[in-house]
């Protein structure tokens, strides 16, 4: 009788890829977006808008941030996962080394670019009420 092993939710090839490039491409969409919204935004005088005493610039650049916060936790979240799940294999196979890579350098890449979209985003307190 001939044992086989049982694999809990393995990582996807796509995820992998998703854990290495998807915090460097949520960074890229911040960076253009809070640019857009705050150099058109206040040269075009949409700061003067304001809800709950904040300018409606601040809260686009907010909106914006924390969308792209959200995407590279998220592969931040599924590079550590997968990560694990490399951690409790017993013998992998040659073919799983460049997976692991993805999975370990994801992580810590996609947790890099969420701690910048979280720090770029800190400025935008400064001006609250306007531009």
């Amino acid at each position: 009788m001939s044992s086989a092993v049982v694999q809990e939710n393995p990582p996807r090839h796509w995820r992998r890829w998703f854990a290495l490039l998807g915090g460097g491409f949520a960074w890229t969409y911040h960076l253009i977006s809070i640019y857009a919204v705050g150099e058109f935004g206040c040269v075009s005088g949409l700061d003067r808008l304001t809800f709950a005493g904040i300018s409606a610039v601040a809260w686009l650049i907010l909106i914006f941030s924390a969308l792209s916060f959200t995407v590279a936790l998220a592969a931040a979240l599924i590079g550590y996962r997968d990560k694990q799940w490399d951690a409790r294999q017993q013998s992998p196979g040659r073919e799983e080394e460049g997976g692991r890579f993805l999975s370990q350098f994801g992580f810590l890449l996609s947790s890099l670019f969420a701690l910048i979209i979280f720090v770029e985003t800190l400025p935008v307190f400064a001006y609250l009420g306007g531009c």
